[in-house]
């Protein structure tokens, strides 16, 4: 009989929940309770449902506000609400955990963490921390990256797996450093002072995956937040998830939503980088060309400029308009009587004497203007010729010939494609390299994954 009563107590877990639950409805006052505390961890879900912990400074309680009660609650619950929550208790049969199915909610105020968090916003903004004329530029391409947070933790991990897909060969200095718990906020802000006294980087990522508000409040601290805003290095601030804001938020040069984001906004995509590269490569050499033959067409018209190759055929005109009044003016003076003729004769004198000077003056001035043009010319061929060779030259430092001459080789496909991916090539295809000074017909036998 012993033995049968004591196998008939034996009970499954889930009778086992069961009964709890039976033990809370049959006590009238658990149909209904009311529970003051703070929100803590609050998190609403696609389908309407809620969760959240109530807590004080003793304990605290899950709670779950399902999508048909929410729409009883007047206003919208927030982490650091001070709330008093209507409901009954429950265990929930298949974890065992217990909870307050919440069916109303009134306000009680602020909590204490989010009452702080509001104070010391609005003392760092009056102060100017959270200026945007303050903040530090991100540098385009960091030459070496300090990474602030967990060795641990998840985080680190994310940031170098964005950083080697987006930028191989990247430089990352990892400071560990606690996250949450008291005391956390004086490790970090001394790394950050670390940084900067050492110049260890010119870019630091201080950062933490998401967590309620209590998990958070290192990077609400005061301490934490004027060590950023004395940073003489660019800080992103990547801490919790999209829709958390800490004040270490605010106050840094750059905030990211998540830290996989901050290493996306860390670094740009080398690979599209050298696309670009190319591009303007390719770009320059076309300019320098269009540029060449322009000042060589140039060229050819000065050179070919009549008053440069027929100057004496500018004056020849005038010459022999001369020339010509000179003879009509002998003529007229044969026909003339003597007297008359001694009388000219001084006077022809002085009148050629003055013709003559003239011209040799003209013909001074045009000689001076040929130098002129002729040295003009040489100056200008010079100038030419000296911007030519530098064309030259940064054309062949451009050249894909001369990083051959360095001992680098362009492989190109059957249809002759420049390959630069082993995606784009495969067993038995046909492949040629190309070196200095020739190339190398290959047949692939087998394609090999870089282990780097």
């Amino acid at each position: 009989m012993t033995k049968t009563s004591a196998v008939a107590d034996v009970m499954t877990v889930g009778e086992f929940n069961r009964r709890i639950n039976r033990l809370f409805e049959q006590d009238p006052e658990m149909q209904r309770v009311r529970v003051q505390g703070e929100i803590s961890d609050f998190k609403r879900y696609p389908s309407g449902h809620s969760y959240f912990t109530l807590k004080d400074d003793e304990a605290a309680v899950s709670c779950v506000l399902f999508r048909g009660s929410a729409g009883r609650v007047a206003f919208n619950p927030q982490s650091g609400m001070k709330v008093v929550a209507v409901g009954k208790p429950n265990v929930y049969d298949k974890t065992g955990r217990f909870q307050l199915i919440v069916s109303g909610m009134e306000e009680a105020g602020l909590g204490d963490l989010y009452l702080a968090f509001q104070q010391l916003k609005k003392k760092l903004a009056d102060e100017g921390l959270f200026a945007q004329e303050r903040k530090l530029s991100i540098p385009f391409i960091p030459q070496r990256i300090v990474a602030i947070t967990s060795e641990a933790g998840a985080v680190i991990r994310d940031i170098i797996h964005v950083l080697e897909r987006r930028y191989p060969g990247f430089r990352l200095l990892l400071i560990p450093v606690p996250v949450q718990g008291k005391g956390a906020e004086l490790e970090i802000a001394a790394a950050i002072k670390r940084a900067n006294a050492e110049s260890l980087g010119d870019l630091i990522i201080v950062g933490r995956g998401g967590g309620s508000l209590e998990d958070l409040q290192p990077f609400n601290e005061e301490v934490l937040a004027r060590a950023i805003a004395d940073s003489r290095i660019p800080v992103i601030s990547a801490v919790g998830h999209e829709t958390d804001f800490t004040i270490a938020d605010f106050v840094s040069d750059l905030r990211a939503p998540t830290p996989s984001a901050a290493a996306e906004l860390a670094v740009p995509h080398k690979a599209r980088l050298i696309e670009r590269q190319d591009q303007l490569s390719s770009a320059l050499e076309l300019s320098v060309l269009r540029r060449v033959e322009q000042e060589k067409f140039r060229l050819t018209q000065l050179r070919e400029r009549p008053v440069l190759m027929r100057a004496d055929e500018f004056v020849g005109p005038q010459c022999r308009q001369l020339a010509f009044l000179k003879q009509q003016l002998f003529s007229e003076m044969k026909r003339l009587p003597r007297e008359a003729k001694n009388t000219l004769l001084p006077l022809q004198h002085r009148l050629s004497r003055p013709v003559e000077q003239r011209l040799a003056q003209e013909n001074k001035k045009i000689e001076l203007l040929t130098s002129r043009l002729e040295n003009r010319f040489r100056s200008k061929a010079a100038v030419s010729r000296s911007q030519f060779e530098r064309l030259v030259a940064s054309l062949d430092a451009l050249s894909p010939l001369a990083i051959l001459a360095r001992g680098y080789s362009l492989t190109y496909s059957e249809d002759n494609n420049l390959i630069k991916s082993i995606e784009n090539i495969h067993e038995d295809d046909k492949i040629s390299v190309r070196l200095e000074d020739g190339s190398l017909l290959c047949d692939v036998r087998e394609v090999l994954q870089s282990s780097d």
